[in-house]
């Protein structure tokens, strides 16, 4: 990329999850194989047409917010908050830090079906009882996540949500990574939240048949690359990560977690919702481009792998097109099978297992795989979590309408980058 000054590196991580609302709980179950996926009956979000979800179990608003804060806010909101109370503490930009001018903090987190959830109940009282509270337009703002952290630490800088469906999260990265790289932001605190658990939502997904129907064995629901998979599962959560220049971050003297390398986008320019394999072909051609990498540098792919018929084939041939006989040596893993897929969540949570994968050199398994599909033949760490020495980890993240991106982060090596 031409003009690019700075090396992009991360300081900060938190979670809201369905495995947990902490990075230790959640990377703990991921590696064990936990499912994070229930049934609904008997939780908030009972009544609705799948029955089935990964929702953030044992989140109590009451925990982090007080009445009038719960009232004024969206479920996305809420999580994107919790995730952000890790992240930034541990980028240390909490407190008032000298190092770190609030004015030059930037807020990019994502959101996309969110606002759709939180509007409903306000909507059906409009036309069942012609009333409508004043909270209705904050709530169901899609940039409500982005803005509630926003004002609640302070940051000034840049403010934006990017809604690429299921790529949001991905996308918001990359554009803060390259708003840090080229100069024109030190820090920003980017990811993406999102719940899409509302009764129209979620039958709106039904009605498209792209939601699994087992609902007799929920924990097994979501099966990424198997023969007998049927659909993906609805979930909710966030995953907010601190970027930063590597000049500011080693100024400040914080800890410095993994390294941004590279960032692809591209269109099917297809269809609306059945995806083709030219666009994330280009998006992960892309990414190892734009990071100076080449396929014998990656060492675990971490899959969009929905659970659907037609993305796994669809991404796993695009894989062996980029990757070509290179692509059965590489653990190519679907997280969603556990995290269930919480649409603009999802790409920031599988980020955030990354790092960690980086940090441990072990990569989680995909679970639920239970028939082998010919057109799904890669290594799909299915036996549990492995021992694996990872330098370099592709994150892939495709969504309806087309949008693609492919993240790259590595482990971070002083003095070891590029100009």
């Amino acid at each position: 990329m031409v003009g690019k000054t700075e090396r992009v590196v991360v300081t900060g991580m938190g979670v809201a999850s369905p495995l947990g609302c902490t990075l230790a709980e959640f990377w703990e179950c991921l590696l064990s194989g936990e499912p994070g996926i229930r049934s609904l009956e008997g939780s908030i979000f009972s009544g609705l047409q799948s029955g089935i979800g990964a929702m953030v179990w044992g989140y109590e608003e009451t925990q982090y917010f007080d009445i009038k804060e719960v009232r004024r806010m969206s479920r996305s909101s809420q999580l994107g908050l919790v995730a952000a109370g890790q992240a930034i503490p541990q980028a240390r930009l909490e407190n008032g830090d000298a190092l770190a001018d609030r004015a030059e903090v930037g807020v990019l987190i994502g959101s996309s079906i969110g606002g759709y959830a939180a509007a409903e109940p306000f909507i059906r009282n409009f036309y069942e009882r012609g009333r409508l509270s004043s909270l209705t337009i904050p709530i169901s703002m899609n940039a409500g996540p982005a803005a509630n952290v926003s004002i609640k630490y302070g940051f000034q800088g840049p403010l934006l949500n990017v809604d690429a469906a299921c790529a949001t999260a991905a996308h918001s990265i990359g554009y803060a990574f390259n708003m840090i790289r080229s100069g024109s932001l030190q820090v920003a605190v980017t990811g993406a939240a999102d719940c899409p658990f509302a009764p129209a939502v979620v039958a709106a997904w039904a009605t498209m048949r792209a939601l699994s129907t087992r609902e007799d064995c929920p924990a097994e629901a979501c099966r990424p690359f198997s023969a007998d998979r049927d659909g993906l599962v609805l979930g909710e959560g966030a995953g907010i990560l601190v970027l930063e220049a590597e000049s500011h971050a080693l100024r400040r003297g914080v800890p410095i977690l993994a390294e941004i390398k590279g960032y692809g986008a591209s269109a099917d320019s297809s269809h609306l919702t059945q995806p083709a394999r030219i666009g994330p072909v280009r998006a992960m051609q892309r990414s190892m481009i734009d990071a100076g990498l080449t396929v014998d540098d990656i060492d675990y792919i971490n899959a969009h792998a929905t659970g659907t018929e037609w993305n796994d084939k669809n991404e796993t041939g695009a894989i062996k097109e980029v990757f070509g006989q290179r692509a059965y040596e590489i653990p190519v893993v679907g997280n969603k099978a556990a995290l269930g897929h919480s649409i603009a969540g999802s790409g920031a949570l599988e980020l955030i297992g990354c790092i960690l994968s980086l940090r441990d050199q072990v990569v989680p398994p995909t679970i639920n795989y239970k028939v082998p599909d010919p057109e799904c033949d890669l290594d799909y760490v299915t036996e549990g979590s492995r021992r694996v020495p990872v330098q370099n980890i592709m994150s892939n993240s495709f969504a309806f309408g087309g949008s693609n991106a492919a993240l790259i982060v590595g482990k971070y090596e002083p003095g070891n980058g590029r100009s």
